[in-house]
């Protein structure tokens, strides 16, 4: 490091700041630079930078007079201001009328109500089980508790924590579960399924309920009722299924939100063998306003056991847009609904919403009205027996919604096998919709059983979009399949040409069709399904061509059925 004495700055970084560290050696406090310089040099610097620390100590000393100046001005004028204000609150106190003493009590107005003291027994809990939960492979150990509110207030969702324990006595885990329920009624029990660690025995546990607290902001209210209520059981898949209506008539109270419903189950002695919470598929609940709720029930213990019994509850709150009330929780006596019984059984493969489920007695589709016709012989490409058939809609002034059946066909008394049937979105009457059975290794069918799953109906003339199919032109011809590199078998096909229009006002996203052969007396002998279609705009027309396998006699028409979305 150079010094420059004239500015006594460092001559690497131009900082000021230099101080003495040695005989005859200065160092930068910015850069850490160090000089060594002569004794004459040195006695200069140390006069040259007692003159800079003395000037720099009285720079600093003029400019803190100068700001307590500053600041003992702005005190007397602060000082000054006070005054004149608190003259200003003394005058207009003196001429303004004296405050009412009644106004008092609205400080004790603002304070929010403290919830009433819970008793520390007010939630017994039932002794712990250990319970297989799920189905199948996914089925896994879990620790049953129920939980009843013997006191007198309603309990705001208590919540339980289970300490778990070796045989040796030793903590190996433990576990927090809150009950499926926003409010927990007095009289009213609700169940708990602690998780239990894998790999490792529990031999004991330790229950204790958190602290319980009342609900705060609930109002009493009539107890909630499912307009319809069912309980269908597919296989092992439990569901319960209602429909919500808003008590009050339309433009009339509140809505209802947060809408939450708990079914539970029970075998024929009485002990719940499950439970499931489900919420309304619509956030809130106009008045006059009704919501569809579907629950899946998870068994758990004896899950081969015949269900004996089923209740359910429905809790919500009221959507009050302004205080009082707010969200406050309705607060239902006797909201426990129990009904006798077992579910309905419905076939695993019949895949039901739960719009067809809940729908009213006059939105129904009558299966009756739908007939499956008769069963026509013919064989596939590699000349195996398969039978033609078709459902057909026989009504004459409703409009089948979504139709589906099961059809169980047997060969004799014994059952050869079973087919899904699942039709189109809307079923017009007098339209036929084709199907294929297959035999399997029975090579025949000689009788069936139709299994119709819920379906709705549709007054015409229905919502279905306007297509106009015309088939411009049909080629028979014949083809072939190796089978095994061994053997060769011939079949024959027909392929059908046509148009489809959109001769409505909205955009066909999805159109499908249906193409069947007939042969002479009108019998189905062959159909396929052509999907591959675009978009249709109003007014616009797309080509479609297909090839349609001949499965029985030599057709001589071509009919179409068509479904659009």
């Amino acid at each position: 490091m150079t010094i420059n004495l004239q500015t006594l700055k460092c001559g690497e970084c131009g900082g000021g700041e230099l101080r003495r560290t040695g005989l005859n050696q200065y160092e930068c406090a910015h850069c850490g630079s160090v000089s060594v310089v002569e004794d004459d040099v040195s006695d200069r610097l140390d006069r040259v930078l007692d003159q800079v620390q003395r000037a720099a100590a009285e720079r600093l000393a003029a400019e803190e007079a100068a700001r307590r100046r500053h600041l003992a001005r702005i005190a007397g004028y602060a000082a000054i201001g006070v005054a004149a204000l608190a003259g200003v609150v003394v005058l207009v106190q003196l001429l303004s009328p004296r405050p009412e003493p009644a106004r008092r009590p609205a400080v004790a107005a603002r304070t929010a109500p403290q919830p009433p003291e819970v008793p520390p027994d007010s939630l017994a809990l039932s002794e712990a089980v250990q319970v297989l939960a799920g189905t199948g492979s996914s089925a896994r150990p879990r620790l049953f508790v129920l939980a009843r509110n013997q006191g007198p207030l309603p309990l705001a969702r208590p919540s339980v924590t289970a300490v778990l324990r070796d045989a040796g006595g030793a903590v190996i885990g433990e576990r927090r579960e809150s009950l499926p329920l926003d409010v927990l009624m007095p009289g009213e029990s609700a169940p708990l399924l602690f998780d239990l660690p894998a790999g490792q025995a529990v031999a004991g546990q330790t229950l204790r309920a958190e602290r319980l607290e009342a609900v705060r902001d609930g109002v009493p209210a009539p107890a909630l009722r499912f307009a319809r209520v069912r309980l269908v059981q597919q296989d092992e898949s439990l569901r319960l299924v209602g429909l919500l209506a808003h008590p009050q008539p339309q433009g009339a109270g509140d809505a209802l939100a947060q809408c939450e419903v708990l079914a539970m189950v029970y075998d024929g002695a009485g002990a719940p063998v499950g439970f499931g919470r489900g919420h309304a598929s619509a956030g809130e609940l106009p008045p006059g306003a009704r919501t569809a709720m579907d629950v899946r029930i998870e068994r758990f213990g004896n899950r081969q056991a015949p269900i004996g019994a089923w209740d359910y509850r429905i809790g919500c709150r009221r959507a009050a847009s302004q205080p009082p009330g707010g969200r406050a929780a309705l607060l239902g006596a006797d909201r426990v609904v129990r009904t006798e019984g077992g579910p309905e059984p419905l076939n695993a493969r019949l895949r039901v919403s739960t719009e067809e489920l809940l729908a009213d007695d006059d939105e129904r589709f009558d299966p009756a009205r739908l007939e499956l016709g008769p069963l026509v012989a013919g064989r596939d490409t590699v000349q195996r027996p398969v039978y033609l058939a078709e459902i057909v809609n026989r009504s004459q002034e409703a409009v089948a919604l979504a139709p589906a059946a099961l059809i169980t066909h047997f060969n004799g008394a014994r059952a050869a096998g079973e087919t899904l049937a699942a039709g189109p979105a809307m079923l017009y009457p007098g339209e036929r919709f084709p199907l294929l059975l297959d035999p399997g290794r029975e090579e025949r069918i000689t009788a069936t059983h139709i299994e119709w799953k819920p379906m709705r109906r549709a007054a015409l003339p229905g919502a279905r979009p306007a297509l106009e199919v015309q088939v411009t032109g049909t080629r028979a011809d014949t083809s072939s399949v190796l089978v095994n590199f061994s053997r060769r078998y011939t079949y024959r096909y027909a392929e059908v040409s046509g148009t489809v229009r959109n001769t409505g006002s909205a955009i066909v996203r999805k159109p499908v069709l249906w193409v069947s052969l007939r042969d002479r007396e009108g019998r189905l002998t062959g159909f396929t399904r052509v999907d591959s279609l675009g978009a249709l705009a109003p007014g616009e027309s797309l080509p479609f061509q297909a090839k349609v396998d001949q499965r029985g006699r030599d057709f001589a028409t071509v009919s179409t059925l068509y479904d659009a979305q």
